[in-house]
């Protein structure tokens, strides 16, 4: 092709057309420019593709993560608000009793909520990556949330390890209180003779402290997990909204 357009002006030149010759050499310099123009706008179209690309797989790993968290935290706030519930009604039963030590001891043995979901994590090493990556671009209210949800997370379980913590050393620190739902179950006759030896004072104090703590856990992570959930449905919401934009 260079050689064909070579001997044309070649051609005009040996001819003495120099004015047809300009007129070519300035078209050929014009087709020379846009076919460079169409070059870069092909490249910046295949940058651009690859740029969305890459969003579309960090947005899709985003909503499934958000799925699966979103079913593991619908479980616990399932059952720190059935434990909320527990505490509530110990309290009722408690000011109403009129044996409040046989009242307590039934609590503990066959009630209490014991249960507590130690080191929860969230499936959010997507979203932690995006938090501190600038080049995939997603509008600002949504960068926001991004930052906003991943400080929540964290400090969701934060909280969740250092109120396990103290709540297991309570737990420890009197372990002679049997309840009534060990794995090895040594007999109801057996776990009341030790109960009918136990000095009164000290299990309600125990009692008393161990259910204010399990309380307080059972309501600060319940708040913290219902936001976490709250911020979730609506980022996922608005992250599927701009995928099927």
């Amino acid at each position: 092709m260079i050689k064909f357009f070579r001997k044309i002006r070649q051609s005009l030149l040996s001819e003495g057309k120099i004015g047809k010759y300009l007129k070519y050499a300035i078209g050929e310099i014009v087709l020379v420019v846009i076919g460079i123009l169409i070059a870069l706008q092909v490249n910046n179209w295949n940058e651009n593709r690859k740029k969305i690309m890459v969003k579309s797989g960090y947005t899709h790993s985003l909503i499934n993560d958000f799925k699966t968290d979103s079913i593991a935290l619908s479980a616990l706030i399932s059952r720190l608000e059935r434990d909320s519930i527990v505490f509530r009604k110990f309290q009722n039963r408690i000011k109403l009793s009129e044996s409040k030590f046989d009242t307590l001891v039934n609590m503990y043995r066959s009630e209490f909520p014991f249960l507590y979901s130690g080191n929860y994590s969230f499936n959010n090493t997507t979203l932690i990556n995006l938090v501190g990556n600038n080049e995939i671009s997603y509008p600002g209210d949504i960068r926001d949330t991004f930052a906003s949800l991943t400080k929540k997370q964290k400090d969701f379980e934060n909280i969740n390890s250092i109120f396990g913590e103290k709540y297991f050393d309570l737990i420890n620190e009197d372990v002679y209180y049997l309840a009534d739902d060990y794995f090895f179950d040594s007999g109801k006759e057996v776990r009341d003779i030790t109960w009918n030896n136990v000095d009164k004072v000290e299990f309600l104090r125990f009692f008393e402290r161990l259910a204010d703590w399990k309380m307080a856990y059972t309501d600060v992570i319940l708040n913290f997990g219902r936001q976490i959930q709250t911020d979730t449905y609506e980022l996922k919401h608005q992250l599927e909204k701009s995928e099927n934009k």
